[in-house]
């Protein structure tokens, strides 16, 4: 399995605060099935070189510490009117420098402005992989945005813990729609700790296999994980539209 979403760099944002704390996310994520990561952290307007930095420091630590998984750059970008710039002048990061960013909003917004700002991601060239579309609370409430930001070309990244009911009933009955309707593209841990919100996913491919099918535990683990980390096109899913 491919995690893509993942707060694994230590003392950067809210996730990991310790090299220690880093190494025992990943084991868990190891044990659970998970052969590589994307690190993460949230980011709104830079941060490039300190993730660099981390990233290659982590990436010391797990080989050292003998931990088989692959570590691979990439940011939770906060979507502002000024993403798709600093995309554009390479001060924000993508996933592992493909076409593919992992973009975030606010959890209480209208989607008006969020569907403006991905507009511009897409017309400077960028195909976002929106952040955990489930929790906001405008897809809750009018899933038919979802319908317009797939047909924009947007991706969309659903959490392991919302499927699973961690994160609200909303979350989790529109996590499961997206997901059972051919929305989803990827299922990622948003893992923040070794403790609560981690990176174990074995449990969500058990769930994936068990609930909906085996195709669909490959593509939203494994193959479209692989294709986005390798900056390839994803097969076109046409889903049941809301």
């Amino acid at each position: 399995m491919i995690d893509l979403h993942c707060h694994i760099l230590p003392q950067v944002d809210d996730g990991s605060q310790s090299l220690k704390d880093s190494l025992d996310m990943a084991r868990l994520a190891a044990e659970s099935g998970v052969t590589a990561v994307a690190a993460t952290p949230h980011c709104v307007d830079g941060g490039a070189t300190v993730i660099r930095e981390r990233v290659l420091l982590l990436r010391e630590a797990l080989e050292e510490a003998q931990i088989p998984l692959r570590l691979y750059m990439g940011m939770e970008i906060f979507g502002t009117s000024y993403t798709a710039e600093l995309l554009s002048e390479g001060r924000l990061m993508t996933l592992n420098g493909s076409r593919y960013p992992l973009i975030e909003f606010r959890f209480d917004g209208t989607g008006e402005r969020e569907t403006a700002i991905l507009r511009e991601v897409i017309s400077a060239g960028f195909q976002p992989l929106v952040a955990h579309p489930e929790r906001y609370g405008y897809i809750q409430e009018d899933p038919e945005l979802a319908n317009l930001w797939k047909e924009m070309g947007c991706l969309f990244q659903i959490n392991r813990g919302s499927l699973l009911g961690r994160f609200g009933t909303g979350a989790r009955r529109m996590a499961l729609e997206l997901t059972f309707r051919g929305f989803a593209t990827v299922v990622a841990s948003d893992g923040h700790s070794p403790r609560m919100r981690t990176p174990w996913m074995k449990d969500i491919s058990d769930f994936l296999r068990q609930e909906i099918s085996d195709a669909a535990e490959e593509y939203l683990l494994k193959k479209n994980p692989k294709a986005i980390l390798r900056n390839q096109a994803l097969d076109p899913v046409i889903p049941e539209w809301f």
